[in-house]
């Protein structure tokens, strides 16, 4: 058995999302498990570092997540790290106005993206990055991780086994204090600036697009 290390980018890392959702969740659970088996002979082994604005965030990040040893890698020197052959993937989850610049770096460096969404504040610009992507020959994908979850996929079965009958209307309910308040250095805020369009957020921008591609492919 073979494991090949994949060098990742993780820029935006220190923000809610980033730390718990991408990094703790996804990356570190998947490094936990030995990695990810695609074939008999092969693993792959993500190796992440973590960008962003803040020492101080970074810092205790990679500390936090460090277990016996030093901690996680990390820098705030986003070009050093996309000139560096050893990560091959660039991953971004800061703010929405930052996207497109930070992707636009990426791929002129050759890196494969992978980012948060929405990955703009406007559909034209979403889609120049997207072409973007495609004409540079690059891999290229959009935070869609609750397709995968348990109960989805379990729902997904049903209805395609046809268990609801013609499904006519459909409801969910979905929601978190995004600032809750319990946060030493973040106090609470209502609202987030996720709900703020003069921000980079605001409820159709922002909030819509989480359920937009379950709704896509769950119901068509």
């Amino acid at each position: 058995m073979t494991t090949r290390t994949i060098g990742i980018i993780l820029n935006g890392v220190t923000g809610r999302m980033g730390a718990n959702q991408h990094l703790d969740r996804s990356i570190l659970a998947i490094m936990k498990q030995g990695g990810i088996r695609v074939s008999d002979t092969l693993t792959l082994m993500p190796d992440p570092i973590l960008v962003g604005r803040s020492e101080a965030k970074l810092r205790a990040l990679a500390e936090r997540h460090g277990g016996a040893g030093p901690g996680l890698p990390w820098t705030k020197d986003l070009d050093r790290v996309l000139v560096d052959p050893r990560y091959e993937v660039f991953f971004d989850a800061s703010a929405t106005p930052h996207r497109a610049d930070f992707v636009e770096r990426a791929v002129r460096a050759g890196k494969a993206v992978y980012c948060e969404k929405p990955t703009a504040t406007t559909t034209g610009e979403a889609v120049r990055l997207a072409k973007l992507c495609e004409d540079a020959g690059l891999k290229n994908g959009v935070v869609q991780d609750k397709l995968w979850l348990p109960g989805l996929r379990k729902l997904e079965a049903l209805i395609d086994r046809g268990f609801f009958g013609r499904i006519l209307s459909v409801r969910g309910e979905f929601g978190y204090w995004v600032f809750d308040g319990y946060a030493t250095d973040q106090p609470p805020q209502r609202p987030s600036w996720n709900y703020r369009a003069e921000e980079g957020g605001g409820i159709i921008l922002d909030m819509l697009c989480h359920w937009r591609y379950v709704l896509d492919n769950l119901f068509g």
